[in-house]
């Protein structure tokens, strides 16, 4: 077995606790580890004025709002809180027990950072304290997975294979709708007790992530279309500069490093493969491959190309396939790729969803043509396949240095598979 590089906390963090803000609270009571509102108008806590390098970060605060939220206000300050660093509003809590986390740039050292919470009379919030982690910046890395209530048991299995194959500075973070949290959190209650993850991920809502970055989905978007957009829209939280998002039915079994296996001469790789356009359109004639474009089904190649036509005024003899079950983003490129859509007349990522809903290959494509001194293609899978459950051990097990560290699955297999014990059979491969 490959020795593990994970399983440990994040390091370069600091805990601010609400110990650390007692002798800080202004406007609220302290109630064993919380601080709760008490109808008093103002901030619920100031300071604790620690000394903090320059550099990026993300902070999260923890706690609980009751109330959507109403009137409180997070702002961060130094110099005697005359030099204001950041102010976000809570509008809806961000996930279990955190009520809202952001990206914090402080551009020189200061030495009384403030992290404040300012609330209105009508607010109800219980306050957990603080969580300040610094980022690298010429590293900044994320995995995300975008997750229901069916995918729950293979969201726990990837989440253990990370802890044991990635490194612990690279973020987990788990995106689900807020109806299905009960069964996460029995389901990761369950993988603590027993010793299977040591930690949690940073669990997010759906909602909130669709609705803090301007993207809240039209009303007829089902799940499939609007995990594509949280995808996409994850690039606006300003949490991560690059990021790998993964289906649940995936897990790791080889170390995996972001700066080995997707860049290449220090760019993030593009997962595409080259095909010949008129070979390719013709093979999904041939097998009757269909895919949605506005609302209607046709054949693969013409949504494809559809999609490669805002982007390019011809289309070129060789095309790229950009479909797999992992993508990898680089937010700024998002970034750009959403102000494009607002040039074609589409809102935002929903409107490129709509028109057709595959957010690969609209990255991809975006990537192609738009930033082609970027556009260094890779093969789309990281993880070896898997469609059949009888599939499961043909062949050699990923070693890392073939491309593949570790499995995915695909329906039948991710249907029919136990997921720990397809885990425990894998690693024993």
């Amino acid at each position: 077995m490959p020795e593990p590089v994970g399983n440990g906390s994040p390091s370069y963090a600091m805990d601010l606790t609400v110990n650390d803000y007692d002798s800080f609270i202004l406007n609220g009571q302290r109630d064993d580890q919380l601080i709760r509102t008490n109808g008093k108008p103002g901030f619920l806590v100031c300071g604790p004025y620690r000394a903090c390098k320059a550099g990026i970060y993300t902070v999260t605060v923890l706690g609980e709002v009751e109330n959507s939220g109403a009137g409180a206000v997070v702002d961060v300050v130094c110099n005697s809180g005359l030099h204001e660093l950041l102010k976000t509003d809570i509008t809806t809590q961000a996930g279990p027990g955190l009520m809202t986390i952001f990206s914090l740039r402080i551009p020189q050292d200061v030495s009384d950072l403030e992290i404040r919470l300012k609330v209105a009379a009508d607010t109800r919030l219980e306050f957990g304290g603080v969580r300040v982690q610094k980022r690298d910046i010429d590293r900044d890395y994320a995995i995300i997975n975008k997750s229901y209530a069916n995918d729950a048991h293979w969201s726990v299995i990837l989440f253990g294979s990370y802890l044991t194959y990635v490194k612990p500075e690279v973020p987990f973070y788990l995106i689900i709708p807020t109806k299905d949290e009960m069964i996460f959190d029995r389901l990761f209650g369950s993988a603590s007790v027993t010793g299977f993850v040591e930690r949690l991920p940073v669990i997010l809502y759906e909602d909130w992530v669709l609705k803090n970055t301007g993207n809240v989905p039209p009303a007829h978007f089902d799940g499939w279309h609007v995990q594509q957009v949280v995808k996409l829209a994850f690039s606006k939280l300003g949490l991560s500069r690059h990021y790998l998002t993964c289906d649940s039915a995936q897990f790791f079994t080889q170390p995996f490093d972001f700066g080995t296996a997707l860049f290449r001469d220090g760019i993030l790789c593009t997962t595409a493969r080259p095909q010949d356009r008129a070979e390719i359109n013709q093979h999904f004639i041939d097998t009757d491959e269909k895919c949605w474009l506005k609302g209607n089904i046709v054949s693969a190649g013409v949504a494809f190309d559809a999609i490669d036509e805002h982007f390019s005024p011809s289309l070129e003899p060789q095309k790229y396939h950009y479909i797999g079950c992992n993508g990898i983003f680089d937010s700024e490129i998002c970034l750009a790729l959403e102000a494009r859509a607002a040039e074609f007349g589409y809102s935002n990522f929903c409107g490129l969803i709509a028109f057709s809903p595959y957010e690969f290959a609209w990255y991809g494509a975006f990537v192609t043509y738009c930033h082609p001194q970027v556009f260094k293609p890779i093969e789309p899978c990281i993880l070896r396949p898997i469609v059949e459950p009888g599939q499961l051990l043909d062949g050699a097990a990923p070693t890392g240095q073939d491309g593949y560290f570790g499995y995915l699955f695909q329906k039948p297999a991710c249907d029919v598979l136990q997921p720990m014990q397809t885990y425990l059979t894998c690693l024993a491969a």
